[in-house]
Protein backbone atom coordinates (compact mmCIF):
# COMPACT_ATOMS: atom_id res chain seq x y z
CA UNK A 1 0.00 0.00 0.00
CA UNK A 2 1.43 3.16 -0.64
CA UNK A 3 1.86 5.92 1.67
CA UNK A 4 1.58 9.56 1.40
CA UNK A 5 3.42 11.19 3.94
CA UNK A 6 2.55 14.76 4.06
CA UNK A 7 2.86 16.47 7.39
CA UNK A 8 0.21 18.78 8.88
CA UNK A 9 2.74 21.14 8.56
CA UNK A 10 2.45 21.10 4.17
CA UNK A 11 -1.72 21.10 5.20
CA UNK A 12 -0.98 24.36 7.62
CA UNK A 13 0.92 25.55 5.08
CA UNK A 14 -2.00 24.88 1.99
CA UNK A 15 -4.84 26.19 4.54
CA UNK A 16 -2.65 29.03 5.24
CA UNK A 17 -3.08 30.24 1.40
CA UNK A 18 -6.56 29.10 1.33
CA UNK A 19 -7.08 31.44 4.69
CA UNK A 20 -5.00 34.31 2.50
CA UNK A 21 -7.66 34.08 -0.28
CA UNK A 22 -10.42 33.72 1.97
CA UNK A 23 -9.81 37.26 3.53
CA UNK A 24 -9.05 38.55 0.22
CA UNK A 25 -12.06 37.72 -0.77
CA UNK A 26 -13.37 39.10 2.36
CA UNK A 27 -12.26 42.46 1.87
CA UNK A 28 -12.97 42.79 -1.83
CA UNK A 29 -16.82 42.25 -0.66
CA UNK A 30 -16.71 44.54 2.26
CA UNK A 31 -15.10 46.99 -0.21
CA UNK A 32 -18.43 46.29 -2.37
CA UNK A 33 -20.59 46.87 0.72
CA UNK A 34 -19.03 50.02 1.42
CA UNK A 35 -20.27 50.85 -1.84
CA UNK A 36 -23.77 49.95 -1.66
CA UNK A 37 -23.85 51.37 1.67
CA UNK A 38 -22.98 55.10 -0.11
CA UNK A 39 -26.72 54.20 -1.69
CA UNK A 40 -29.83 56.28 -0.21
CA UNK A 41 -32.75 53.81 0.94
CA UNK A 42 -34.58 52.02 -1.78
CA UNK A 43 -37.49 54.58 -2.53
CA UNK A 44 -39.45 51.54 -2.60
CA UNK A 45 -40.17 48.10 -1.35
CA UNK A 46 -42.33 45.07 -2.17
CA UNK A 47 -45.75 44.16 -0.15
CA UNK A 48 -47.30 40.31 -0.62
CA UNK A 49 -49.27 37.75 1.33
CA UNK A 50 -48.11 34.49 2.27
CA UNK A 51 -50.58 32.67 3.83
CA UNK A 52 -52.43 34.93 6.41
CA UNK A 53 -49.80 37.00 6.78
CA UNK A 54 -48.95 40.34 4.70
CA UNK A 55 -44.42 40.56 4.24
CA UNK A 56 -42.39 43.56 3.25
CA UNK A 57 -39.63 42.79 1.32
CA UNK A 58 -36.70 45.14 1.28
CA UNK A 59 -34.43 45.27 -1.50
CA UNK A 60 -30.43 45.63 -2.26
CA UNK A 61 -28.16 47.06 -4.51
CA UNK A 62 -25.63 44.76 -6.82
CA UNK A 63 -23.67 46.95 -9.34
CA UNK A 64 -25.46 50.01 -8.92
CA UNK A 65 -29.04 47.93 -9.57
CA UNK A 66 -31.70 47.41 -7.48
CA UNK A 67 -32.44 44.07 -6.96
CA UNK A 68 -35.53 42.48 -5.43
CA UNK A 69 -36.03 38.25 -4.79
CA UNK A 70 -39.29 37.11 -4.15
CA UNK A 71 -40.06 33.14 -2.80
CA UNK A 72 -41.08 31.16 -5.85
CA UNK A 73 -44.62 30.72 -4.50
CA UNK A 74 -45.12 34.54 -4.84
CA UNK A 75 -47.01 35.65 -8.28
CA UNK A 76 -46.42 39.13 -9.59
CA UNK A 77 -49.42 39.98 -9.18
CA UNK A 78 -49.90 39.28 -5.93
CA UNK A 79 -47.05 42.02 -5.23
CA UNK A 80 -47.72 45.86 -4.97
CA UNK A 81 -45.13 48.24 -4.09
CA UNK A 82 -44.87 50.81 -1.32
CA UNK A 83 -43.28 53.91 -1.89
CA UNK A 84 -41.24 55.43 0.70
CA UNK A 85 -41.63 58.82 -0.71
CA UNK A 86 -44.06 60.78 -1.95
CA UNK A 87 -42.70 60.50 -5.56
CA UNK A 88 -44.32 58.16 -7.56
CA UNK A 89 -42.78 55.33 -10.08
CA UNK A 90 -42.89 54.97 -13.74
CA UNK A 91 -41.55 51.80 -14.89
CA UNK A 92 -41.88 50.40 -18.84
CA UNK A 93 -43.91 53.64 -19.12
CA UNK A 94 -46.46 52.73 -16.40
CA UNK A 95 -46.66 54.90 -13.24
CA UNK A 96 -47.14 53.07 -9.90
CA UNK A 97 -48.64 54.52 -6.59
CA UNK A 98 -48.51 53.60 -3.55
CA UNK A 99 -50.05 50.19 -3.22
CA UNK A 100 -50.37 49.38 -6.91
CA UNK A 101 -50.46 46.04 -8.23
CA UNK A 102 -47.15 45.09 -9.65
CA UNK A 103 -49.16 42.63 -12.30
CA UNK A 104 -47.16 43.67 -15.20
CA UNK A 105 -44.04 42.97 -14.30
CA UNK A 106 -41.97 40.21 -15.53
CA UNK A 107 -39.35 38.60 -13.93
CA UNK A 108 -35.73 38.58 -14.28
CA UNK A 109 -35.93 42.04 -16.54
CA UNK A 110 -34.05 44.72 -15.81
CA UNK A 111 -36.68 48.38 -15.77
CA UNK A 112 -35.83 51.97 -15.62
CA UNK A 113 -37.44 53.32 -12.59
CA UNK A 114 -38.10 56.74 -12.88
CA UNK A 115 -38.52 58.63 -9.71
CA UNK A 116 -40.74 61.32 -10.40
CA UNK A 117 -43.00 64.23 -9.62
CA UNK A 118 -45.59 65.41 -6.59
CA UNK A 119 -49.10 65.94 -6.01
CA UNK A 120 -49.40 63.97 -9.58
CA UNK A 121 -46.74 66.10 -11.84
CA UNK A 122 -44.35 63.81 -13.86
CA UNK A 123 -42.32 66.56 -14.32
CA UNK A 124 -38.81 67.00 -12.10
CA UNK A 125 -37.52 63.44 -12.50
CA UNK A 126 -35.41 62.69 -9.11
CA UNK A 127 -33.81 59.60 -9.48
CA UNK A 128 -33.31 56.69 -12.20
CA UNK A 129 -32.70 53.48 -11.15
CA UNK A 130 -32.49 50.25 -12.63
CA UNK A 131 -34.49 47.27 -10.71
CA UNK A 132 -34.59 43.14 -11.14
CA UNK A 133 -37.59 41.50 -10.13
CA UNK A 134 -36.61 37.79 -9.11
CA UNK A 135 -38.22 35.00 -8.47
CA UNK A 136 -36.74 32.00 -6.42
CA UNK A 137 -37.04 28.01 -6.71
CA UNK A 138 -40.22 26.41 -5.42
CA UNK A 139 -38.57 25.52 -2.62
CA UNK A 140 -39.93 25.98 1.68
CA UNK A 141 -38.81 30.04 2.62
CA UNK A 142 -37.83 31.02 6.07
CA UNK A 143 -38.27 34.71 7.76
CA UNK A 144 -36.26 35.08 10.49
CA UNK A 145 -37.11 38.34 12.44
CA UNK A 146 -34.54 39.82 15.61
CA UNK A 147 -35.56 41.62 17.96
CA UNK A 148 -33.05 44.86 17.15
CA UNK A 149 -34.61 44.73 14.02
CA UNK A 150 -31.18 43.84 12.44
CA UNK A 151 -27.65 41.78 12.23
CA UNK A 152 -25.40 43.94 13.62
CA UNK A 153 -24.85 42.67 16.96
CA UNK A 154 -25.23 38.84 15.80
CA UNK A 155 -22.57 40.00 13.36
CA UNK A 156 -20.03 41.40 15.57
CA UNK A 157 -19.18 38.11 17.46
CA UNK A 158 -19.62 34.79 16.45
CA UNK A 159 -20.31 33.73 20.34
CA UNK A 160 -23.08 36.87 20.18
CA UNK A 161 -26.90 36.12 20.06
CA UNK A 162 -30.52 37.25 20.08
CA UNK A 163 -33.87 36.36 20.36
CA UNK A 164 -36.63 36.53 17.74
CA UNK A 165 -40.42 35.26 15.59
CA UNK A 166 -39.38 32.44 13.03
CA UNK A 167 -42.12 32.17 10.56
CA UNK A 168 -41.88 28.75 7.66
CA UNK A 169 -43.56 28.32 4.47
CA UNK A 170 -43.71 25.11 2.79
CA UNK A 171 -43.15 25.09 -1.07
CA UNK A 172 -46.86 25.99 -1.84
CA UNK A 173 -46.75 29.22 0.26
CA UNK A 174 -48.68 27.52 2.88
CA UNK A 175 -47.59 28.40 6.55
CA UNK A 176 -45.86 25.39 8.03
CA UNK A 177 -44.75 27.22 11.67
CA UNK A 178 -44.63 30.23 13.55
CA UNK A 179 -42.25 30.12 16.45
CA UNK A 180 -40.07 31.80 19.46
CA UNK A 181 -36.61 32.22 19.36
CA UNK A 182 -34.81 31.84 22.42
CA UNK A 183 -31.44 32.13 20.56
CA UNK A 184 -29.80 33.47 17.08
CA UNK A 185 -26.63 33.07 16.36
CA UNK A 186 -23.45 32.69 14.10
CA UNK A 187 -22.19 29.25 13.41
CA UNK A 188 -18.58 28.09 11.74
CA UNK A 189 -15.16 28.76 12.23
CA UNK A 190 -13.48 29.53 8.80
CA UNK A 191 -16.67 30.17 7.42
CA UNK A 192 -17.83 32.28 9.35
CA UNK A 193 -15.65 35.51 7.90
CA UNK A 194 -17.58 34.67 4.81
CA UNK A 195 -20.31 37.02 4.01
CA UNK A 196 -22.67 34.91 3.80
CA UNK A 197 -22.84 33.13 7.23
CA UNK A 198 -24.43 30.57 8.89
CA UNK A 199 -26.55 30.48 11.71
CA UNK A 200 -27.48 28.51 14.71
CA UNK A 201 -31.48 28.58 15.65
CA UNK A 202 -32.05 27.54 19.49
CA UNK A 203 -36.41 27.72 19.90
CA UNK A 204 -37.63 28.64 22.82
CA UNK A 205 -40.27 24.96 22.33
CA UNK A 206 -39.11 22.32 20.22
CA UNK A 207 -41.01 21.84 17.29
CA UNK A 208 -41.42 19.53 14.02
CA UNK A 209 -40.07 22.12 11.09
CA UNK A 210 -40.89 20.64 7.75
CA UNK A 211 -41.66 17.06 8.60
CA UNK A 212 -38.05 17.01 10.02
CA UNK A 213 -38.85 16.05 13.85
CA UNK A 214 -38.88 17.66 17.23
CA UNK A 215 -36.31 19.72 18.25
CA UNK A 216 -35.22 22.54 19.70
CA UNK A 217 -31.86 23.63 18.02
CA UNK A 218 -31.33 24.09 13.88
CA UNK A 219 -28.99 24.48 11.66
CA UNK A 220 -28.76 27.47 8.83
CA UNK A 221 -26.23 26.11 6.50
CA UNK A 222 -25.08 28.71 4.65
CA UNK A 223 -22.75 26.35 1.72
CA UNK A 224 -21.36 29.50 0.96
CA UNK A 225 -18.08 27.70 -0.39
CA UNK A 226 -19.42 25.04 -2.16
CA UNK A 227 -19.55 26.41 -5.51
CA UNK A 228 -22.06 23.49 -6.08
CA UNK A 229 -24.35 24.32 -3.48
CA UNK A 230 -25.71 20.60 -2.89
CA UNK A 231 -22.45 18.62 -1.47
CA UNK A 232 -24.05 18.55 1.97
CA UNK A 233 -27.60 17.53 0.26
CA UNK A 234 -26.23 14.80 -2.03
CA UNK A 235 -23.98 13.36 0.42
CA UNK A 236 -26.37 13.36 3.22
CA UNK A 237 -28.21 11.24 0.61
CA UNK A 238 -25.66 8.79 -0.60
CA UNK A 239 -25.30 7.98 3.59
CA UNK A 240 -28.88 7.43 4.01
CA UNK A 241 -29.04 5.38 1.14
CA UNK A 242 -26.39 3.47 2.06
CA UNK A 243 -27.72 2.41 6.02
CA UNK A 244 -25.54 4.66 7.94
CA UNK A 245 -27.72 5.44 11.01
CA UNK A 246 -28.69 9.11 12.33
CA UNK A 247 -28.03 11.56 9.42
CA UNK A 248 -29.61 14.49 9.64
CA UNK A 249 -32.50 15.67 7.84
CA UNK A 250 -32.21 18.75 5.94
CA UNK A 251 -34.35 20.63 3.07
CA UNK A 252 -33.31 23.85 0.92
CA UNK A 253 -34.60 27.06 1.76
CA UNK A 254 -34.98 30.94 0.76
CA UNK A 255 -34.37 32.81 3.99
CA UNK A 256 -35.26 36.35 4.58
CA UNK A 257 -34.18 38.06 7.92
CA UNK A 258 -36.07 40.83 9.22
CA UNK A 259 -37.28 41.66 5.68
CA UNK A 260 -33.96 41.15 3.75
CA UNK A 261 -33.50 37.89 1.18
CA UNK A 262 -30.26 36.70 3.02
CA UNK A 263 -30.11 33.98 -0.09
CA UNK A 264 -30.52 29.98 -0.18
CA UNK A 265 -29.83 28.00 2.76
CA UNK A 266 -29.75 24.98 3.42
CA UNK A 267 -32.22 24.28 7.21
CA UNK A 268 -30.43 21.26 8.24
CA UNK A 269 -30.52 18.99 11.79
CA UNK A 270 -27.97 19.50 14.01
CA UNK A 271 -25.86 16.56 15.57
CA UNK A 272 -27.07 15.96 18.59
CA UNK A 273 -28.42 13.29 21.03
CA UNK A 274 -31.91 13.21 21.61
CA UNK A 275 -35.08 11.07 21.05
CA UNK A 276 -35.57 12.81 17.60
CA UNK A 277 -32.07 13.50 16.64
CA UNK A 278 -29.06 10.40 17.59
CA UNK A 279 -31.12 8.25 19.68
CA UNK A 280 -28.74 6.50 21.77
CA UNK A 281 -29.69 6.87 24.96
CA UNK A 282 -27.01 7.07 27.64
CA UNK A 283 -23.91 6.66 25.22
CA UNK A 284 -20.81 8.47 24.24
CA UNK A 285 -21.53 10.97 21.28
CA UNK A 286 -17.85 12.01 20.25
CA UNK A 287 -16.57 14.08 17.79
CA UNK A 288 -12.89 14.49 16.44
CA UNK A 289 -11.52 17.60 16.00
CA UNK A 290 -9.36 20.34 15.91
CA UNK A 291 -7.81 21.29 19.57
CA UNK A 292 -9.19 25.08 19.46
CA UNK A 293 -12.32 24.33 18.97
CA UNK A 294 -12.17 20.73 21.84
CA UNK A 295 -11.05 23.21 24.07
CA UNK A 296 -15.00 24.70 24.62
CA UNK A 297 -16.09 21.13 25.55
CA UNK A 298 -14.79 18.31 27.47
CA UNK A 299 -12.41 15.64 25.67
CA UNK A 300 -9.86 13.11 26.09
CA UNK A 301 -6.41 13.07 24.05
CA UNK A 302 -5.58 9.78 21.68
CA UNK A 303 -2.09 8.71 21.98
CA UNK A 304 -0.74 11.56 19.77
CA UNK A 305 -2.73 13.86 21.47
CA UNK A 306 -5.20 14.67 18.91
CA UNK A 307 -8.63 15.61 20.89
CA UNK A 308 -11.55 13.54 21.07
CA UNK A 309 -14.48 15.82 22.23
CA UNK A 310 -17.44 14.43 24.40
CA UNK A 311 -20.91 15.75 22.93
CA UNK A 312 -22.95 13.86 25.16
CA UNK A 313 -24.45 12.63 27.44
CA UNK A 314 -24.73 15.59 29.68
CA UNK A 315 -24.81 14.33 32.83
CA UNK A 316 -23.03 11.00 34.48
CA UNK A 317 -19.68 11.01 32.47
CA UNK A 318 -17.17 9.27 32.91
CA UNK A 319 -14.26 11.02 31.70
CA UNK A 320 -11.81 8.56 32.72
CA UNK A 321 -13.58 5.42 31.52
CA UNK A 322 -13.78 6.73 27.73
CA UNK A 323 -9.90 7.44 28.30
CA UNK A 324 -9.47 3.65 29.24
CA UNK A 325 -11.27 2.61 26.35
CA UNK A 326 -9.69 4.37 23.30
CA UNK A 327 -6.17 3.85 25.52
CA UNK A 328 -6.82 0.07 25.12
CA UNK A 329 -8.76 0.18 21.80
CA UNK A 330 -5.55 2.38 20.18
CA UNK A 331 -2.76 -0.13 21.60
CA UNK A 332 -4.15 -2.61 20.04
CA UNK A 333 -4.77 -0.94 16.35
CA UNK A 334 -1.15 0.50 17.04
CA UNK A 335 0.32 -3.37 17.30
CA UNK A 336 -1.97 -4.22 14.24
CA UNK A 337 -4.95 -5.74 15.97
CA UNK A 338 -8.53 -5.02 15.14
CA UNK A 339 -10.29 -5.19 18.43
CA UNK A 340 -13.56 -6.82 16.67
CA UNK A 341 -15.03 -7.14 20.08
CA UNK A 342 -14.73 -3.54 20.82
CA UNK A 343 -16.91 -2.56 17.10
CA UNK A 344 -19.67 -2.55 15.56
CA UNK A 345 -18.07 -3.28 12.51
CA UNK A 346 -21.06 -3.06 9.78
CA UNK A 347 -21.11 0.82 10.76
CA UNK A 348 -16.93 1.50 10.69
CA UNK A 349 -17.45 -0.44 7.39
CA UNK A 350 -20.44 1.64 5.88
CA UNK A 351 -18.28 4.70 6.93
CA UNK A 352 -15.22 3.66 5.08
CA UNK A 353 -17.04 3.51 1.84
CA UNK A 354 -18.96 7.01 2.89
CA UNK A 355 -15.49 8.37 3.68
CA UNK A 356 -14.35 6.59 0.32
CA UNK A 357 -16.05 8.35 -1.72
CA UNK A 358 -16.12 11.77 -0.05
CA UNK A 359 -13.13 11.80 -0.02
CA UNK A 360 -12.82 14.81 2.67
CA UNK A 361 -10.47 17.45 3.30
CA UNK A 362 -11.46 17.36 7.11
CA UNK A 363 -11.56 13.48 7.18
CA UNK A 364 -10.08 12.02 10.35
CA UNK A 365 -9.34 15.98 11.90
CA UNK A 366 -12.71 17.22 12.18
CA UNK A 367 -16.72 16.44 11.88
CA UNK A 368 -16.18 13.05 12.60
CA UNK A 369 -18.45 11.71 14.68
CA UNK A 370 -18.67 8.58 16.35
CA UNK A 371 -20.59 7.22 19.17
CA UNK A 372 -19.76 4.60 21.87
CA UNK A 373 -21.46 1.95 24.07
CA UNK A 374 -19.84 2.62 27.53
CA UNK A 375 -21.78 -0.54 29.00
CA UNK A 376 -21.18 -2.78 26.25
CA UNK A 377 -17.97 -1.57 25.56
CA UNK A 378 -18.85 -1.61 21.46
CA UNK A 379 -17.94 1.99 19.52
CA UNK A 380 -20.18 2.61 16.33
CA UNK A 381 -18.77 4.53 13.66
CA UNK A 382 -20.69 7.96 11.92
CA UNK A 383 -22.92 9.68 11.23
CA UNK A 384 -21.75 11.85 8.50
CA UNK A 385 -21.23 15.56 9.13
CA UNK A 386 -20.09 19.21 7.34
CA UNK A 387 -19.43 18.05 3.76
CA UNK A 388 -18.48 21.69 2.07
CA UNK A 389 -14.88 20.09 1.22
CA UNK A 390 -15.72 16.75 0.20
CA UNK A 391 -16.25 15.21 -3.97
CA UNK A 392 -13.40 16.62 -5.53
CA UNK A 393 -13.31 19.91 -3.21
CA UNK A 394 -9.98 19.36 -1.12
CA UNK A 395 -6.57 19.65 -1.11
CA UNK A 396 -6.94 15.78 -3.52
CA UNK A 397 -9.60 17.31 -5.99
CA UNK A 398 -9.22 13.91 -8.23
CA UNK A 399 -10.49 10.96 -7.41
CA UNK A 400 -7.69 8.10 -6.05
CA UNK A 401 -8.15 4.52 -4.66
CA UNK A 402 -8.51 4.12 -1.05
CA UNK A 403 -7.81 7.56 -0.01
CA UNK A 404 -8.87 6.88 3.36
CA UNK A 405 -6.34 4.36 4.40
CA UNK A 406 -3.95 6.51 3.00
CA UNK A 407 -4.50 9.84 4.43
CA UNK A 408 -1.69 11.78 6.58
CA UNK A 409 -1.04 8.24 7.64
CA UNK A 410 1.38 8.84 10.97
CA UNK A 411 -0.95 11.69 12.26
CA UNK A 412 -4.26 10.66 11.04
CA UNK A 413 -5.69 8.22 13.41
CA UNK A 414 -9.01 7.61 12.02
CA UNK A 415 -7.24 6.84 8.75
CA UNK A 416 -5.23 4.54 10.80
CA UNK A 417 -7.59 2.86 11.95
CA UNK A 418 -9.07 2.04 8.79
CA UNK A 419 -5.80 0.99 7.02
CA UNK A 420 -5.20 -1.55 9.89
CA UNK A 421 -8.85 -2.94 9.68
CA UNK A 422 -8.91 -3.34 5.53
CA UNK A 423 -5.75 -5.64 6.12
CA UNK A 424 -8.43 -7.89 7.69
CA UNK A 425 -9.67 -9.64 5.04
CA UNK A 426 -13.37 -10.02 6.52
CA UNK A 427 -13.46 -6.19 6.80
CA UNK A 428 -12.70 -6.19 3.60
CA UNK A 429 -15.01 -8.47 2.15
CA UNK A 430 -17.89 -6.30 4.05
CA UNK A 431 -16.64 -3.14 2.73
CA UNK A 432 -17.06 -4.63 -0.82
CA UNK A 433 -20.47 -6.04 -0.08
CA UNK A 434 -21.71 -2.65 1.13
CA UNK A 435 -20.19 -0.74 -1.88
CA UNK A 436 -22.33 -3.10 -3.92
CA UNK A 437 -25.41 -3.39 -2.36
CA UNK A 438 -25.94 -0.46 -0.57
CA UNK A 439 -24.08 2.63 -2.02
CA UNK A 440 -22.73 2.36 -5.73
CA UNK A 441 -26.77 2.32 -6.76
CA UNK A 442 -27.14 5.70 -5.25
CA UNK A 443 -24.45 7.38 -6.90
CA UNK A 444 -25.16 5.71 -10.45
CA UNK A 445 -28.67 7.56 -9.42
CA UNK A 446 -27.31 10.94 -9.07
CA UNK A 447 -24.93 10.62 -11.90
CA UNK A 448 -27.86 9.64 -14.17
CA UNK A 449 -30.96 12.05 -13.25
CA UNK A 450 -30.34 12.61 -9.17
CA UNK A 451 -28.46 15.67 -10.03
CA UNK A 452 -30.12 16.80 -12.46
CA UNK A 453 -32.99 16.74 -11.14
CA UNK A 454 -31.33 19.26 -8.07
CA UNK A 455 -30.09 21.41 -10.54
CA UNK A 456 -33.71 22.45 -12.46
CA UNK A 457 -34.96 22.67 -8.76
CA UNK A 458 -32.38 24.69 -7.51
CA UNK A 459 -31.65 27.20 -10.38
CA UNK A 460 -33.90 30.01 -9.66
CA UNK A 461 -33.13 30.37 -6.12
CA UNK A 462 -29.38 29.57 -6.86
CA UNK A 463 -29.78 32.68 -9.32
CA UNK A 464 -31.22 34.84 -6.61
CA UNK A 465 -28.07 33.85 -4.09
CA UNK A 466 -25.60 34.84 -6.93
CA UNK A 467 -27.09 37.94 -7.60
CA UNK A 468 -26.93 38.52 -3.43
CA UNK A 469 -23.19 37.45 -3.31
CA UNK A 470 -21.67 38.42 -6.14
CA UNK A 471 -18.44 37.33 -5.36
CA UNK A 472 -16.43 33.85 -5.85
CA UNK A 473 -18.05 30.93 -4.26
CA UNK A 474 -15.65 28.65 -4.23
CA UNK A 475 -11.70 28.94 -2.71
CA UNK A 476 -10.94 26.58 -5.11
CA UNK A 477 -12.61 27.28 -8.54
CA UNK A 478 -12.94 30.71 -7.68
CA UNK A 479 -13.74 31.62 -11.38
CA UNK A 480 -16.05 29.11 -12.09
CA UNK A 481 -20.01 29.10 -12.46
CA UNK A 482 -22.53 27.42 -10.90
CA UNK A 483 -22.69 24.86 -13.87
CA UNK A 484 -19.18 24.81 -13.93
CA UNK A 485 -19.07 23.83 -10.30
CA UNK A 486 -22.06 20.93 -11.25
CA UNK A 487 -19.94 19.69 -14.50
CA UNK A 488 -16.88 19.35 -12.01
CA UNK A 489 -18.85 17.23 -9.47
CA UNK A 490 -20.01 14.97 -11.84
CA UNK A 491 -17.22 14.35 -13.16
CA UNK A 492 -15.74 13.66 -10.14
CA UNK A 493 -18.38 11.29 -9.50
CA UNK A 494 -17.98 9.46 -12.40
CA UNK A 495 -14.01 9.03 -12.03
CA UNK A 496 -14.79 7.70 -8.30
CA UNK A 497 -17.35 5.15 -9.69
CA UNK A 498 -14.83 3.65 -12.19
CA UNK A 499 -12.34 3.45 -9.63
CA UNK A 500 -14.76 2.58 -6.70
CA UNK A 501 -15.90 -0.43 -9.04
CA UNK A 502 -11.85 -1.71 -9.98
CA UNK A 503 -11.12 -1.35 -6.67
CA UNK A 504 -14.21 -3.56 -4.84
CA UNK A 505 -15.88 -5.08 -7.67
CA UNK A 506 -13.07 -6.29 -10.26
CA UNK A 507 -10.31 -7.11 -7.90
CA UNK A 508 -9.94 -9.83 -6.14
CA UNK A 509 -10.16 -9.78 -2.68
CA UNK A 510 -6.73 -11.44 -2.43
CA UNK A 511 -5.42 -9.08 -4.79
CA UNK A 512 -5.76 -6.09 -2.73
CA UNK A 513 -3.56 -7.66 -0.07
CA UNK A 514 -0.21 -8.35 -2.15
CA UNK A 515 1.79 -5.81 -1.10
CA UNK A 516 2.82 -6.16 2.88
CA UNK A 517 1.53 -3.36 4.95
CA UNK A 518 3.57 -1.68 6.99
CA UNK A 519 1.79 0.84 9.87
CA UNK A 520 4.71 4.05 9.67
CA UNK A 521 5.02 5.37 13.21
CA UNK A 522 2.31 7.24 14.88
CA UNK A 523 3.38 10.74 15.40
CA UNK A 524 2.06 13.53 17.43
CA UNK A 525 -0.09 15.94 15.97
CA UNK A 526 1.42 19.61 15.40
CA UNK A 527 -0.72 21.76 17.73
CA UNK A 528 -1.12 24.98 16.47
CA UNK A 529 -0.91 26.82 20.00
CA UNK A 530 -1.02 26.04 23.31
CA UNK A 531 -4.53 27.14 24.33
CA UNK A 532 -5.07 27.63 27.75
CA UNK A 533 -8.06 25.49 29.88
CA UNK A 534 -10.17 28.56 31.03
CA UNK A 535 -10.93 28.74 27.23
CA UNK A 536 -13.62 26.34 27.79
CA UNK A 537 -15.77 29.11 30.15
CA UNK A 538 -15.99 30.43 27.00
CA UNK A 539 -19.31 28.66 26.26
CA UNK A 540 -21.08 30.17 29.21
CA UNK A 541 -20.17 33.11 28.36
CA UNK A 542 -21.53 33.09 24.95
CA UNK A 543 -25.06 31.57 27.04
CA UNK A 544 -25.15 34.34 28.65
CA UNK A 545 -25.13 36.68 25.22
CA UNK A 546 -21.74 38.27 26.43
CA UNK A 547 -19.13 39.31 23.53
CA UNK A 548 -16.40 36.25 24.03
CA UNK A 549 -13.02 38.25 25.50
CA UNK A 550 -10.07 38.24 23.76
CA UNK A 551 -8.78 35.33 24.80
CA UNK A 552 -12.11 33.43 23.72
CA UNK A 553 -11.77 35.15 20.37
CA UNK A 554 -8.31 34.05 19.92
CA UNK A 555 -8.87 30.33 21.18
CA UNK A 556 -12.26 30.20 18.21
CA UNK A 557 -10.02 31.38 15.66
CA UNK A 558 -6.76 30.22 16.36
CA UNK A 559 -6.58 28.46 13.29
CA UNK A 560 -7.05 31.31 10.92
CA UNK A 561 -5.13 33.36 12.87
CA UNK A 562 -2.08 30.97 12.23
CA UNK A 563 -2.78 30.32 8.75
CA UNK A 564 -2.46 33.74 7.95
CA UNK A 565 1.01 33.85 9.98
CA UNK A 566 2.14 30.66 8.18
CA UNK A 567 1.36 32.00 4.76
CA UNK A 568 4.76 34.13 5.15
CA UNK A 569 6.01 36.20 2.57
CA UNK A 570 6.32 33.22 0.03
CA UNK A 571 4.56 31.05 -2.32
CA UNK A 572 5.25 27.50 -3.37
CA UNK A 573 3.14 26.18 -5.94
CA UNK A 574 4.37 22.90 -5.54
CA UNK A 575 3.39 19.63 -2.49
CA UNK A 576 4.48 16.35 -3.26
CA UNK A 577 1.93 13.73 -3.87
CA UNK A 578 -0.90 16.44 -3.28
CA UNK A 579 -3.10 18.56 -5.83
CA UNK A 580 -4.45 21.65 -4.82
CA UNK A 581 -7.05 24.01 -7.04
CA UNK A 582 -6.77 27.30 -7.18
Amino acid sequence: MHIRTMKIGKVLFWLSLLAWFLLAIHANVKMTQSKNAQNTEPPFSLIYRLGDSTQRLTGFYENERLIFCLPGCIEMEDVSCSLNSEYNIKMDGITFCDGSKLDSIKEDMEYEALLFGTNGSDENIQERISVIFMRGSRIPCIRLDTTSGNLEYIHEEKGNFENGILQIWKADGQPDKIMKVKKISGRGNTAWDAIKKSYTIKLEDAADILGMGMAKTWILNANYYDGAYIRNQIGFEIARKGGIAYVPEEQFVDLYINGEYMGLYQLMEKIEAGKNRLDIGNDYLLEVDYMERAVLEEYILLENQQPLVIHAPEKERDINKVQAFFDRFQNSIEAGNVPSQNINMESFAKMFVMEEILQDMDFGYSSHFMYLDMDAEILYDGPVWDLDNTMGRGITKEAVSLYVTDYDLPYNNISRWYAVMYEQEDFRNMVREEYKNNFRESIVGLLETGIKEKTEMLAASVKMDEKRFCVPRSVFMPEASWEENIEYLESYLEDKLCIMDECFLEKDVQEENEEEFILPELQVQERPMEIDESAKDESAKQEAGNPATVTGFIAKNSLLFLLLGLSGTGIVLSCRNKKIGL
